[in-house]
């Protein structure tokens, strides 16, 4: 049973930061050196500083130990300085995204809070992917060094009625949202409306839809493993404590999966530096587990043979199915599994994963015909990812990487029946859009304490 507590968020002072736009981020494992460095530009106080942005640590190396320092001694200035300050009354924030996501408007409604930590039981919450050591190591680091969480975790719950939504929008504080970013001033071009919802009732309410029920994580499996692993070992250096300790809980965001407004891409994978990868290895090696369909997509710019090779993708129905793009000059294929091969293929699978498109490839083509062990998969020794389908192909072209495998999206029940299972999708399996952005509100250990 998860239990969601209230509590007094610290976020920028509108009095200190008159535009919220400027200083927020996406999740650090997305921010790249060109994206770290606009983000800089657009505030000193942008949360980079505290989150630090992607590291070396994604490919396996350590990220200097100074970083981690330098943002707890950033974080206690603005804290000085009141550039941040904490709620004055515990509350669970309503959160309203409106975007556009392949050619459909949606509003995304759900909440932050905290998720209690110290009785969590085994299934109350279920991940679905498998993580790697070198973002968890490089969190860890950071959580150690700030004693904070910067960014939530992203769960799913269900609530066929939407009473949480219900509750949370009829029982806001302010009529208007206390913090709101227009879609014109963020760099995604998303709008998001925050509200504080404090009365014990509402909250009450809330606490008890979600209580008999299993959140699923959708994104952040890297961030609640920290969580937990954290909290060991602070209560292993006071036994002794209390329960309900600020490291005993993590700030957790939860969204309805019964919700028309979920909204799942794909995440396609590229390899770099794979020993003798060439478009006729490719097809040799691909060929013994596949069906391969040589495409000839129209000759155009990137984004076009992007739409081109997802369209005919998404014509695909039953079995498995992907596209192969190999060579400087590419080769397209599309990769498929028809269902009457599909139970043999997979049989060493579990039955959640084995009609899954990306449990084939990662399976079948990455493991069997290629060698790419797990464990090169968790260390990233050739695999990078992406959302973006025409910077894959572009990627190809330039010879910067050998191959990209464009992907169609997982389902939301693919993903429960998962969880359920108990078993785990490899990484990357999933892009819930959009991706939570970070600075909205903070969740620290500590007091924010002001001069």
């Amino acid at each position: 049973m998860p239990t969601i507590e209230p509590f007094r968020g610290v976020y920028y002072n509108p009095q200190k930061i008159a535009n919220p736009a400027a200083v927020v981020a996406p999740p650090y494992d997305v921010i790249d050196t060109q994206l770290g460095t606009e983000l800089l530009a657009r505030s000193p106080y942008n949360i980079i500083r505290l989150i630090l942005g992607k590291s070396a640590r994604e490919k396996g190396s350590a990220r200097e130990t100074a970083a981690y320092r330098q943002a707890a001694d950033t974080l206690a200035d603005w804290c000085r300085r009141g550039i941040l300050v904490t709620d004055d009354r515990p509350a669970i924030y309503y959160l309203e995204e409106e975007f556009t996501a392949l050619g459909t408007t949606y509003c995304r409604k759900g909440f932050i809070g905290l998720l209690r930590l110290d009785d969590l039981k085994q299934d109350a919450v279920l991940p679905h992917e498998q993580t790697m050591s070198g973002p968890k190591e490089d969190r860890l680091q950071l959580m150690q060094a700030c004693r904070a969480n910067f960014s939530q975790i992203f769960t799913l719950y269900d609530d066929p009625d939407l009473l949480v939504e219900k509750t949370l929008q009829q029982h806001r504080r302010e009529a208007v949202p206390f913090l709101e970013i227009r879609a014109g001033d963020s760099l995604d071009g998303i709008s998001r409306r925050l509200w504080r919802v404090v009365e014990e009732d509402a909250i009450r309410k809330v606490q008890a839809v979600l209580a008999p029920q299993s959140l699923l994580i959708a994104d952040g499996h890297h961030r609640f493993e920290t969580a937990l692993k954290y909290r060991q070992r602070r209560r292993e250096q006071e036994p002794d404590a209390a329960p309900g300790q600020p490291y005993d809980f993590v700030m957790v965001y939860g969204t309805n999966t019964a919700s028309p407004d979920l909204a799942i891409l794909p995440t396609h994978r590229l390899l770099s530096s794979y020993p003798g990868l060439n478009p006729d290895s490719f097809r040799q090696r691909a060929g013994k587990f596949f069906q391969l369909t040589p495409l000839e997509p129209p000759a155009a710019d990137s984004g076009e043979t992007a739409a081109w090779l997802l369209a005919r993708l998404q014509r695909e129905e039953a079995g498995i199915h992907f596209i192969a793009v190999v060579g400087r000059q590419p080769d397209y294929f599309l990769l498929s599994l028809p269902p009457a091969k599909l139970a043999a293929a997979m049989a060493a699978m579990p039955p959640a994963l084995a009609t899954m498109d990306v449990a084939a490839l990662q399976h079948l083509l990455f493991d069997r015909a290629l060698g790419i062990s797990a464990a090169d998969m968790k260390s990233q020794r050739y695999t990078s990812f992406t959302q973006d389908a025409a910077a894959a192909i572009d990627a190809v072209r330039a010879g910067e990487n050998q191959l990209a495998i464009l992907l169609r999206p997982t389902s939301i029940s693919q993903v429960r029946q998962v969880a359920t299972a108990g078993e785990k999708m490899p990484q990357k399996s999933t892009f819930f859009y959009p991706k939570l952005v970070t600075g909205l509100i903070l969740y620290l250990f500590d007091s924010c304490q002001q001069a």
